[in-house]
């Protein structure tokens, strides 16, 4: 009978842990669906950003231009650093977000090069204007990405919301010039800011 002793106390572990765990799963549930709004909005709006990179890609192909613009970068995240507080937003948050974003649009463009280049990709054809047409279309969206952050931001602080972030993602940040590489980089930055709260 004793020997049977030490075995009852593991299953009687086993079972509590088991409820523990159980019980726990149980508590992250899934935010309401007009929560999962606020972070598809921002997942949407980060889609169509990078929906412009072939045509910024194309540009620079044409154009020989570099891929990288470090002054124009620097530009572009210190003008967000400046509009954050309009938002609400703690500037290094949206510094990193849009960090984030060139990043990603990087990814995209560089994938492209690799790929033309294998193919000796001539000029392209009757792509729309980098200055006079995808810059003001980017430019424009830089609002509604600080604003739809900003209304994410209690969203991504529940429990569960880098999970969450990441599932929608997956789901939302699909374009064809979206593949997982340029996704993550440009996701990364929610999940951090859920991770951290």
């Amino acid at each position: 009978m004793q020997a049977g002793r030490p075995r009852y106390k593991r299953a009687k572990r086993r079972a509590l842990l088991s409820l523990l765990v159980a019980l726990l799963a149980g508590c992250a549930t899934p935010p309401p669906a007009a929560d999962l709004e606020k972070i598809d909005r921002v997942l949407v709006l980060i889609q169509q950003r990078l929906d412009y990179m072939d045509d910024v890609a194309r540009n620079k192909w044409n154009s020989g231009a570099p891929i990288e613009d470090l002054p124009r970068e620097r530009e572009i995240i210190d003008a967000i650093g400046a509009q954050a507080g309009i938002y609400s937003l703690d500037p290094s948050v949206a510094k990193d977000f849009f960090h984030a974003q060139i990043e990603a649009s990087k990814i995209i463009q560089y994938t492209r090069f690799r790929e033309w280049r294998a193919r000796n990709q001539p000029p392209f054809d009757s792509i729309p204007g980098l200055r006079n047409q995808i810059r003001p279309a980017l430019d424009a969206l830089t609002p509604a990405l600080l604003a739809a952050l900003a209304a994410a931001m209690p969203e991504l602080a529940r429990p569960g919301g880098a999970a969450v972030v990441e599932a929608r993602a997956k789901s939302i940040v699909t374009g064809a010039s979206a593949g997982a590489p340029a996704r993550n980089a440009a996701v990364t930055p929610l999940t951090s800011i859920a991770g951290n709260r």
